[in-house]
């Protein structure tokens, strides 16, 4: 028997009295939503969970394909870099090898510059004696420019003595050329009046002869006249 129906007043004409049932009712409805309320918050609580635990679970997923990629990335680097330690090992090698043979090198090279040195001596001995034939040298050129320089001068002097004989004797060829040419000038002035005299009269001889045919032609039966027969010379 529900401990609940012990709760119930007897109702005068049998059964449960009214009121306690409807209360009952009412309670025992009131805790089935507050259970079904609790029932669906525990449910919503439950997929929150679910999704967040879903959503972490992605997130964790991607951060473990980034750190895969990070991992192949850091191999790849690690690979590189053993490689570039074994090109660098070489490279090492390499100019240990180069170094020794510079060192041989060098070696060489200062034997040579001892012998270089005794020649280096030897040169500048050879430089000095070269520089005092070279000051003697520049003293006889010196002495033979100055020989050459009076000898010129020599020339200059004389040349400039002849120039001025020249010069003189050319200006009184000019001055005579000048007197004949003015002479001269003077002469074909008077034969040019002359000529101009001649052709006047010849102008004036050519008009009389033309006027003298004219009248000829104008007089009727009149013959011209014959002309003057020239005198032979």
């Amino acid at each position: 028997m529900n401990p609940a129906e012990n709760s119930f007043r007897t109702a005068v004409v049998g059964g449960f009295n009214r009121q306690d049932v409807l209360n009952y009712i009412e309670s025992s409805a009131r805790e089935s939503k507050e259970r079904v309320a609790a029932l669906q918050k525990e449910a919503e609580e439950a997929k929150q969970a679910g999704e967040a635990a879903r959503r972490e679970a992605d997130a964790a997923k991607g951060r473990e394909d980034v750190l895969k990629r990070d991992l192949e990335r850091l191999q790849k680097a690690e690979a590189e870099k053993s490689a570039s330690l074994e090109s660098a090992q070489s490279d090492l090698e390499q100019v240990r090898r180069e170094l020794a043979e510079l060192r041989e090198a060098l070696g060489a090279l200062k034997d040579k510059a001892a012998r270089w040195e005794s020649g280096a001596k030897a040169y500048a001995e050879l430089k000095d004696r070269t520089a005092t034939i070279e000051l003697e040298a520049h003293q006889r050129a010196r002495a033979i420019e100055s020989q050459a320089e009076e000898k010129a001068k020599k020339v200059r002097t004389a040349a400039e003595q002849i120039l001025y004989k020249v010069q003189a004797g050319y200006g009184r060829l000019r001055g005579d050329v000048d007197a004949t040419i003015t002479h001269a000038s003077g002469e074909m002035d008077r034969v040019d009046r002359a000529l101009e005299q001649v052709r006047a009269e010849f102008a004036e001889h050519d008009a009389a002869l033309e006027r003298l045919l004219q009248s000829c032609r104008e007089c009727t039966g009149c013959k011209a006249p014959e002309p003057l027969p020239l005198d032979d010379k």
